[in-house]
């Protein structure tokens, strides 16, 4: 069995392999749900697999829309494992049964589950009733096979005291990690407004970090908390890090994301296309890597993440930040950041 607590997320290429979905999401990232029917082509997928190896990613993570729902699911992680690469899923876990799972035992290293919080407002999120109870009974299968999983909790405004009961209901549950992940404004929870006020402000990233804190201490070895904000840099900090040159292209740019369209785009699903690397199925991932560095293109986006980083850490900066956020946000407004 792989190591639950070794990190997966080193250089991760990040495929988003359907739109389709059993549950439609009032938060979705991607807009998915179950009339949806776009999908990637799995020939173009193992092809990108290959190149992302040679380029230096170590993981392949599959997501959605749902995909359990996607046909060649075990078929293109299979490929990356023939790679040496680690694989994980996000999903929604109202797949997760035995027979499904036996199939996938050999080739997944990582199940990582959806959790909005304690079943109401989870079947809230999810737009079904019964989200959170199929989920959860599908649990013990996955516990009996061995594979490490873990939970992905969306951060919301005003959710922050509902992580001790996540953090029960993980560990509980046998999952051996916790993932404390904002809300992100992209996709169906971008549209009409309807999730502005949901957005993480300061004083309700302060407020779980806190208590993620707290938790991790009441937890010890059983559970690991992960909470994925930016702290500030202190002040006599700043310049002061050596920074590590890169050796591969994914040391430039990680996570690389394919989009259900096939856009490739870096750090994840609706950056900016004006930094599209390329598009599936149009050419080798390895010689689109080679065009965009030689239009310029990693060096402009290198010099967005220094300026968005640069902002992160001004004094008058929240203490924690979505960072990933931060850079999606800055792709979009066109600023005018020269590589130096």
């Amino acid at each position: 069995m792989s190591d639950p607590r070794r990190s997966y997320a080193t250089r991760p290429l990040q495929i988003h392999v359907t739109r389709k979905c059993n549950l439609q999401c009032l938060h979705c990232y991607s807009s998915s749900g179950p009339d949806q029917t776009e999908a990637l082509d799995s020939v173009d997928l193992k092809l990108a697999v290959d190149d992302a190896h040679e380029l230096g990613y170590s993981l392949v993570s599959l997501s959605g829309g749902e995909p359990f729902l996607y046909p060649h699911m075990t078929e293109v992680l299979a490929h990356a494992k023939v790679r040496d690469m680690k694989t994980a899923v996000v999903t929604n876990g109202m797949f997760l049964d035995k027979r499904r799972l036996d199939a996938l035992k050999p080739v997944l290293d990582l199940v990582v589950i959806s959790l909005d919080g304690e079943p109401a407002r989870h079947n809230r999120m999810r737009a079904n009733p019964k989200a959170f109870e199929v989920m959860a009974a599908k649990v013990p299968a996955l516990r009996a096979t061995g594979i490490a999983f873990g939970f992905l909790f969306t951060l919301c405004r005003d959710n922050a005291h509902e992580l001790e009961w996540a953090a029960d209901f993980a560990a509980q549950a046998g999952a051996s990690i916790l993932q404390v992940h904002p809300l992100d404004l992209v996709g169906r929870a971008a549209e009409g407004g309807a999730f502005e006020r949901l957005d993480v402000d300061e004083p309700a990233a302060l407020m779980a970090a806190r208590r993620a804190a707290d938790i991790q201490k009441r937890m010890g070895e059983r559970l690991r908390i992960v909470v994925d904000f930016q702290p500030r840099l202190p002040e006599e900090l700043r310049g002061g890090l050596t920074k590590c040159e890169p050796t591969t292209f994914a040391d430039q740019v990680h996570p690389l994301c394919i989009e259900t369209d096939g856009a490739i785009v870096p750090m994840g699903h609706g950056f900016s296309r004006d930094y599209q690397m390329g598009q599936l199925g149009h050419g080798r991932l390895r010689d689109m890597a080679r065009d965009w560095i030689a239009a310029g293109q990693a060096d402009r986006y290198e010099a967005l993440t220094r300026q968005v980083r640069a902002d992160a850490d001004a004094l008058t900066a929240p203490q924690l930040q979505n960072l990933a956020q931060n850079l999606r946000r800055a792709s979009h407004q066109g600023a005018k950041i020269a590589a130096e």
